[in-house]
């Protein structure tokens, strides 16, 4: 993977400035704040590409932090103590860094445990984007094109529909978050895939 020197420093400034700023964990979910008090932190992140259902995952991961340093672009944390039984597992909270579905998925290749399982990245599914057509700024005559282009998925995932707004296809969006991450009205958020 070749990285510019601009992408570099734009990428260790985004880290930087993430690692400053608290994550924005209600850009993860589509709940009202009446269901938002019900929702666990468990909820509120992604599991890195071809994760095994919850309860799998969790008996397969070792903690072992191989995905984590695998990532080449810091998405993969360690969940803290708060997590209870999931704790020291990986995760990718969006609102801090998504998910960029790299090629080679070198976490999973990283993976010795099977927890992952090799998936290609166009077969991911980690949850869905949901987009609220009346923040959305091209609903409100601003030119806006960043969750179409930035797309890991672009040609199944999303595109503009008829009337010009973006159009998720839930059945290709992987779930990476990369569409909400990008935002600039936060007219995006990410339904998570069932655990």
């Amino acid at each position: 993977m070749t990285v510019t020197r601009r992408k570099f420093f734009s990428e260790f400034a985004r880290t930087m400035a993430s690692r400053m700023v608290p994550p924005r964990l209600d850009r993860l979910s589509p709940l009202s704040n009446d269901d938002a008090e019900d929702q666990s932190q468990s909820e509120r992140w992604l599991r890195p590409p071809g994760a095994l259902p919850e309860p799998e995952f969790l008996q397969a991961c070792t903690r072992c932090t191989d995905c984590q340093e695998a990532c080449p672009y810091l998405a993969i944390r360690r969940l803290g103590p708060e997590f209870g039984d999931a704790a020291g597992t990986p995760a990718i909270i969006v609102a801090e860094t998504p998910c960029y579905l790299c090629e080679d998925t070198p976490c999973i290749a990283a993976c010795g445990d099977e927890a992952l399982l090799p998936t290609a990245p166009d077969r991911v599914r980690m949850g869905s984007a949901i987009l609220h057509d009346d923040l959305c700024y091209l609903s409100q005559g601003q030119p806006c094109d960043y969750c179409v282009k930035r797309c890991p998925l672009s040609d199944t995932a999303i595109a503009f529909g008829d009337n010009r707004l973006p159009v998720i296809n839930t059945d290709g969006c992987a779930g990476c978050g990369v569409c909400a991450y990008l935002c600039p009205a936060d007219a995006i958020t990410m339904e998570l895939s069932k655990r």
